[in-house]
């Protein structure tokens, strides 16, 4: 008995000597950005675009696209205020396909992505809803095979530079970007499984791009011979 009358006489005296308590905040602090606010525009050899679907519920199949294009405009002071235009050459498509078959070819000219009548997709931003200090929904319309349709990706600023670490006179920004589609509502139909099956090639399709974004800086002294940053 005494050793529990001892304890709960430390407890009392342990919080009598407690700091009152601090009120708790929901806000995150700011992010700092390193980059003013002007036209971008997007570094094709920094970037990567990646496509997943499940393929007969077994694993998800990914490939990607090398060729894609566009431009930021970007207002540091008011991100939502932000926009994006993007495209994606759909030849560019690669698969880690190594058969006899040309994979790549068959994706891109069957009744898949029909790039012969539809080389390019594209992304043009219309609305952005800051959802944290580094997070936000960009909406905007998504065009695959002609036909467009409204998409959300959730983007995920990862940081920025000016000038750049290496010494080049350029601003960069970089952000990665998700969504899901449905590709049946752009036309893209080979394969879809039965409802609720697997017998197929899913309907969803995860999107994945990893972008960075350039522009010169202002009146930047002309850069020296130097070492150069390997390229991807």
């Amino acid at each position: 008995m005494r050793i529990w009358i001892a304890a709960a006489a430390a407890l009392a005296l342990s919080a009598c000597n407690q700091p009152a308590d601090v009120p708790a905040t929901t806000e995150a602090p700011p992010v700092a950005v390193n980059a003013p606010s002007g036209e971008y525009t997007l570094d094709p050899h920094h970037t990567t675009i990646t496509v997943r679907a499940l393929h007969f519920g077994l694993a998800h199949y990914t490939l990607r696209f090398n060729k894609v294009s566009g431009t930021l405009n970007f207002n540091a002071e008011a991100p939502a205020q932000s926009s994006i235009q993007a495209s994606v050459d759909v030849t560019s498509l690669d698969t880690p396909f190594t058969g006899e078959r040309d994979f790549d070819a068959e994706l891109q000219n069957s009744s898949w992505l029909n790039s012969g009548d539809f080389a390019t997709a594209t992304f043009t931003s219309t609305g952005v809803e800051q959802t944290g200090p580094s997070t936000a929904n960009v909406t905007g319309t998504l065009t695959i095979r002609g036909r467009s349709r409204p998409a959300t990706f959730e983007v995920t600023y990862n940081g920025s530079h000016s000038p750049h670490p290496m010494g080049f006179p350029i601003s960069s920004i970089g952000f990665t970007a998700r969504t899901t589609i449905q590709r049946s509502q752009f036309g893209v139909n080979e394969l879809l499984p039965s409802a609720g099956g697997v017998d197929g090639v899913s309907d969803a399709v995860e999107i994945v791009i990893d972008a960075e974004f350039t522009r010169p800086v202002e009146n930047a002294p002309v850069q020296g011979p130097g070492t150069r940053e390997p390229v991807n």
